[in-house]
């Protein structure tokens, strides 16, 4: 028991030192999933020149457009330790991520003691119920997948701001001067669901100032409601009218964050279950995935279904019943924060059906409710006990022990975030069924050269998403690492299908070409990326690199162009229709053969090169016409017989 502030706050102290040391293995743990467009590859975190654009432009946020969420607290946050990093060092993001984890420690302290205290309980040792609760959080297993994962600060700082603004919502100064709403618009700047700080105060407020609506609700009713309605007006009007102002007007139509292949009820339906797997991860946390691999529920009457609908029912019956007595308030408002916090994941349909790094902001409300649920039971059974000393023993064992295997679990965790390698094949085994896992995978194999291993995990994760377009890049780049160019241009080909809003297949295609000769195409191709998406910075990279090539090669046509107005020769032709095809000028090449079969009807690589040209348009039927003459022409022409059978197998599929 804490005699003292000074003792309170040494408890406290240690807390944060143990923390550290646990963390203390997760530092130099490199860049995975969403940092690679939000920091990697993105142009506009490289100055702090322009900050204030991170405010008005919500491109700044993402090198890929289908990805541009309004955030410019951490676009901000990002371009901070870029630019004190000197460049992309992971280290200097953890060290600050990190820093404000240990500001939150202290203050999710601060609010699990006062929600406790508001209880009106005399229960003796307050303080150490609310220490052993914050120690919980700070060492919890599963907040190694946010704390890990740096592009998760957005949960980890959005979380900080609800909770400091519930803070000064409750001190006199803080609500005097409204300085609750300066913190919870931060939140709204740093993730959307900053906004959910709106429903958590409506909980708080009437579970802990107007309570008197629940104990007397037929008494002086609408008085109340007007009293809540005046207390919680400033924080809903600015809240929703800001969430609001940046959902439709801040961000860029280009953004997809809504999952259009599954139906609302589907998705809804499923986080019934979805919810029973972030419970058990609370519990017993050996599941944990980096990237889970949960797909749609159906029908809505499977078990899973059916067995997290009476969980939550369970839960929601318990919260109201714990509202109806102060003492028990705190166990309610918990369960309420759980529920609450989970509602912009569970509502509108995202495309990762789960995710274990969601779980940061919600268990905040799990962290409050359990341990006070906890202690209750101990100290009404203690109460009849008092003499039993030795239970004393056994829960500060038990306690120990708890924190211990969390502290265990936790630097476990980071070790299977400290690499590409770890972390994939930790995905893979866990989450066998997730593509992005298996592709993932297949890429620690590709980066050391094992091409057939490589391909062996694309095409797994194919068979689950043959749409996927980084599959179809990754295949490319495979085959062309074992010089199949042939299936390497297929591949690359889909992939340009596939997506039409990511630069990414038309950046690697162009660097494939690249390493191919073929400037033109590949300048053409990157333009293109560039209209997608202006900052993304290996596009402006690769195209600045060759530049100077793409102008030797225009000054190669028009001096091809100028020898065949000289006097044509048909050598002079096909060369030009050779440099306009590695241009992929194709319409180009066309013409240029057509013009020497005029001189030279009997020119079977014309003929070739007008189906080459076809067949990368497409025109499958005009390319093995083409084909076919130069075969009459020259039966044995291999090159001709080759692309015929790449215009009549696309003609058949």
């Amino acid at each position: 028991m804490f005699t003292s502030r000074k003792q309170e706050i040494i408890a406290l102290f240690t807390i944060l030192i143990i923390t550290s040391l646990i963390y203390a293995n997760h530092f130099d743990n490199p860049f995975f999933f969403d940092d690679t467009h939000t920091i990697s590859t993105n142009e506009s975190i490289r100055s702090l020149d322009n900050w204030t654009d991170f405010f008005t432009n919500a491109d700044t946020f993402s090198s890929l457009p289908a990805n541009r969420s309004y955030r410019p607290m951490i676009t901000l946050m990002n371009a901070i330790d870029y630019n004190a990093a000197g460049g992309l060092k992971s280290n200097v993001f953890h060290y600050h991520i990190f820093f404000w984890y240990l500001v939150l420690i202290v203050l999710v302290y601060v609010l699990i003691k006062h929600l406790y205290k508001k209880s009106g309980t005399k229960i003796l040792g307050i303080k150490v119920v609310a220490i052993f609760a914050t120690s919980w959080f700070a060492l919890h297993t599963a907040n190694a997948e946010t704390i890990n994962y740096i592009c998760a600060r957005s949960d980890s700082f959005s979380t900080l701001c609800v909770v400091t603004s519930l803070l000064l919502y409750t001190h006199p100064i803080g609500k005097k001067w409204h300085l609750y709403l300066v913190t919870m618009i931060i939140g709204i700047w740093t993730k959307q669901t900053g906004v959910i700080f709106f429903p958590i105060l409506l909980i708080y407020i009437i579970l802990f100032e107007e309570y008197s609506i629940i104990d007397h609700f037929k008494i002086n009713t609408k008085e109340k409601i007007l009293r809540i309605v005046k207390k919680i007006a400033p924080t809903a009007i600015i809240g929703s009218s800001l969430f609001l102002f940046n959902q439709f007007y801040l961000t860029p139509e280009s953004t997809v964050s809504t999952n259009n292949f599954v139906t609302k009820f589907e998705y809804i339906s499923t986080q019934c279950y979805v919810i029973i797997h972030y419970l058990g991860n609370f519990i017993l946390p050996l599941k944990l995935s980096a990237d889970p691999d949960i797909a749609i529920i159906k029908p809505w009457y499977d078990t899973r279904i059916l067995l997290g609908v009476l969980v939550i029912s369970g839960m929601v019956f318990l919260m109201i019943k714990a509202a109806l007595k102060q003492k028990l308030r705190p166990i309610s408002f918990g369960i309420a924060w759980f529920f609450i916090a989970l509602l912009p994941t569970s509502i509108n349909p995202l495309f990762q059906i789960a995710n274990d790094h969601r779980m940061f902001f919600p268990f905040i409300g799990l962290f409050i409710g359990i341990p006070w649920t906890v202690a209750l039971l101990i100290h009404k059974y203690i109460s009849s006990v008092e003499k039993k000393n030795y239970i004393s023993t056994y829960i500060l064992t038990f306690a120990i022990l708890l924190l211990t295997a969390h502290a265990y679990g936790t630097i476990q965790r980071n070790k299977v975030w400290d690499s590409k390698e770890s972390l994939w094949l930790d995905v893979v085994q866990k989450s066998p069924n997730n593509a992005r896992g298996l592709m993932n995978y297949g890429l620690n194999h590709m980066e050391k050269g094992n091409y057939d291993a490589a391909i062996e995990y694309f095409n797994r994760a194919y068979k689950i998403e043959p749409n996927y377009c980084l599959i179809h890049i990754n295949l490319g780049i495979a085959y062309s690492g074992k010089k199949n160019y042939s299936k390497a241009e297929k591949y690359f080909n889909s992939a340009l299908q596939f997506n039409i809003s990511s630069p990414d297949p038309e950046y690697f295609y162009a660097r494939y070409l690249v390493n191919q000769n073929e400037y033109d195409k590949a300048e053409s191709l990157l333009k293109k990326a560039l209209l997608k998406s202006p900052n993304h910075f290996q596009s402006k990279q690769l195209l600045n690199s060759i530049s100077n090539k793409t102008k030797e090669s225009e000054e190669e046509i028009k001096t091809l162009q100028e020898k065949i107005k000289k006097q044509p020769n048909p050598d002079l032709y096909i060369e030009l229709s050779l440099k306009f095809y590695k241009k992929g000028d194709y319409q180009s090449v066309i013409s240029v053969c057509k013009n020497l079969l005029k001189i030279d009807p009997n020119n079977a690589i014309a003929y070739n090169n007008i189906c080459s040209a076809y067949n990368q348009m497409q025109k499958w039927e005009l390319g093995a016409a083409a084909c076919e003459a130069a075969l009459k022409i020259n039966p044995d022409f291999k090159i001709a017989r080759n692309n015929l059978k790449w215009a009549t197998n696309n003609i058949k599929n």
